[in-house]
């Protein structure tokens, strides 16, 4: 599906100025493509998103927009579990995650300058700046890799990228400390191979290299079609995300 048209519903307001922001990067996993239930789709109260226009508009689901198909992720509950602790806070989603895309695009600079995906996420994040605090950078991105690239190739070179985007991502945002929470890809089978075998492990070892950072394991998580996770395990991997989270924030 082409690029999700903002929804007329979704009118601009006016943001608080002290929102507690979460920057969201990576492929589909990040966008969400779990089917949305009705519930989903409704308000919640004291959330905010950053919309394709650079506009703030209430928060609701489906806080991606980089598809048509874009549907629920992990920041959907991850936003319900910090407002359900926090009461009384604001929270702005800062959806920046693309479908399909490798970590060549998310990286800070390379032979051609920064890939595109983490021009537009910096661009959009000092924006979103604008309107309070980054409290977390939630990454995951991993399948178009490896499927492109095996084990030892991934741990040569995918650990070091990801911590270089953590890190320069922080500086600019003049913030070193920020959480950044990385997830593990799906760990089923796929057909042309097991993929989580192959980049798990660069993830985990992305996380134990990069300072203040965590992983959201993708243990015992299912699918809903070869590529992606289904809206029970969308929801399990928003609490992993958001438990990874809490260890780090204290």
């Amino acid at each position: 599906g082409g690029e999700r048209k903002p929804d007329p519903a979704e009118t601009p307001v006016d943001a608080p100025k002290d929102m507690k922001l979460i920057l969201c990067i990576g492929q589909s996993n990040m966008a969400g493509r779990a089917k949305l239930t009705d519930e989903d789709r409704s308000v919640v109260p004291n959330a905010f998103k950053l919309n394709g226009d650079g506009k703030w508009v209430e928060g609701r689901s489906p806080y991606h927009f980089d598809k048509t198909v874009a549907a629920a992720g992990p920041v959907d509950d991850f936003v319900k579990l910090y407002l359900a602790e926090h009461p009384g806070e604001n929270v702005g989603v800062v959806p920046c995650a693309v479908g399909g895309t490798g970590i060549s695009a998310w990286l800070p600079s390379g032979r051609r300058g920064a890939g595109k995906c983490y021009a537009k996420a910096l661009e959009r994040a000092k924006i979103a700046a604008e309107n309070g605090k980054f409290i977390a950078i939630l990454w995951h991105q991993g399948e178009t890799d490896a499927a492109k690239y095996d084990a030892e190739a991934l741990m040569k070179t995918y650990p070091d990228r990801v911590k270089s985007i953590a890190e320069a991502l922080r500086k600019e945002l003049g913030d070193d400390s920020i959480p950044f929470i990385a997830g593990e890809i799906g760990r089923w089978q796929r057909p042309d191979g097991d993929h989580a075998a192959k980049i798990n492990p660069a993830i985990a070892r992305a996380v134990e290299i990069t300072p203040c950072a965590a992983l959201a394991t993708s243990e015992d998580l299912t699918n809903q079609d070869r590529h992606h996770f289904d809206r029970a395990s969308q929801k399990a991997l928003a609490e992993r995300y958001y438990n990874a989270f809490k260890a780090l924030a204290k």
